[in-house]
């Protein structure tokens, strides 16, 4: 998962998908208590993602590792997706 994390941590627009397994990457390697170097590929990066709707959208910035204040912003689209900019903190 190193390469596609690095992958994933780099984009500044991720897919919903793509947002999700970044997350969980993120939770799997605090919980592990994993520093490694490839930890922090990016101290800090706004990235966007597209999200179906608002509650998804709620979702997703509530999900482990859940954004603090400051760290996410969130545009309604008229067509009733949710862009979503939320701060990635690489380790």
């Amino acid at each position: 998962m190193a390469d596609e994390y690095e992958s994933l941590a780099e984009k500044n627009e991720l897919t919903y998908e793509e947002a999700i397994a970044l997350k969980e990457e993120i939770q799997k390697r605090r919980e592990s208590g994993q520093l490694a170097a490839d930890v922090v590929l990016a101290p800090g990066k706004w990235h966007a993602t597209p999200i179906r709707n608002a509650e998804i959208a709620v979702g997703f910035v509530n999900r482990d590792p859940a954004q603090g204040p400051g760290e996410v912003s969130m545009t309604n689209r008229p067509d009733g997706w949710v862009d979503c900019y939320w701060w990635f903190i690489g380790g």
